[in-house]
């Protein structure tokens, strides 16, 4: 469905009742990838999932794209939407827009998700090994970018999301991820990129957080670390941190074991 908000369109779907739960994509991704997902929680939530400004069928205006415009969007779709508080599970990208909505308006999340998202805590420093491959993945992802083909780029996003090898294994996996990025345009991708970049750079106080927080890493995550979730539980008020043996998209990848855990944390809220 589509409703006029924050001076653009937005596409939402939002199905079963319930205490409301708000699933926020990734980058490159889009409402379509919780397949498994909308099924397995809407018998107990009201599910809202939508396409993040700058994807799927959501307009993509010029930027400057940042987590804040990306958390004032969310807020003006639920106030539109009528909802008045939810839990918020955001995946990769998605986390830090719900960090900033939860930090922004905390009256209005009564649990907070991050799904193989993370903010490392200021004291937490990466190794050079760490910083060289992550510099290396920035510019290989940013030359995809550039190229324009997004057969490329959804080919290359799939695969770094999911555990290593799993595309021969399992190839239906990760055709089926790969066709929800292929619906996304990539032509804002450079300057979400930006606006990643930015917020890694100025990470939020965390312990402001006044919310539950359940944190789901994937052992084989080369995105986020399970290191860092454990850090995010010594400074989280009210966490819990579920490692699940995954790639990044562990939601796509473990499907049954992440529905478990976020309906084990909804369940205490």
């Amino acid at each position: 469905m589509k409703i006029k908000v924050g001076g653009i369109e937005m596409n939402y779907e939002l199905t079963g009742k319930g205490p409301c739960l708000v699933l926020i994509h990734g980058f490159s991704d889009n409402l379509t990838m919780w397949y498994n997902q909308v099924p397995a929680f809407s018998p107990r939530h009201q599910v809202l999932t939508y396409d993040v400004r700058g994807f799927g069928q959501t307009q993509s205006p010029d930027g400057p794209y940042s987590m804040d415009l990306f958390a004032e969007d969310l807020y003006q779709l639920l106030q539109a939407l009528k909802i008045a508080s939810a839990c918020v599970l955001g995946y990769s990208m998605g986390g830090r827009i719900a960090l900033e909505f939860a930090l922004r308006h905390p009256e209005m999340t009564t649990g907070l998700v991050f799904a193989n998202s993370g903010v490392a805590p200021a004291d937490m420093k990466m190794t050079p090994e760490q910083m060289t491959q992550m510099a290396e993945r920035r510019q290989m992802m940013m030359a995809l970018i550039d190229s324009g083909n997004n057969e490329a780029i959804s080919d290359a996003m799939a695969e770094r999301s999911l555990s290593p090898g799993l595309r021969e294994k399992k190839p239906e996996v990760f055709q089926r991820y790969k066709e929800v990025k292929l619906k996304n345009s990539p032509r804002a991708y450079k300057a979400i990129m930006e606006a990643m970049g930015q917020a890694m750079m100025n990470p939020p106080d965390l312990s402001r957080l006044a919310c539950p927080a359940l944190v789901i890493a994937g052992e084989q995550d080369g995105f986020m670390a399970v290191d860092v979730a454990e850090a995010m539980k010594r400074t989280l008020k009210r966490p819990t941190v579920v490692v699940l043996p995954t790639g990044h998209a562990a939601a796509v990848e473990a499907p049954e074991a992440f529905n478990k855990a976020v309906l084990d944390f909804t369940a205490r809220l």
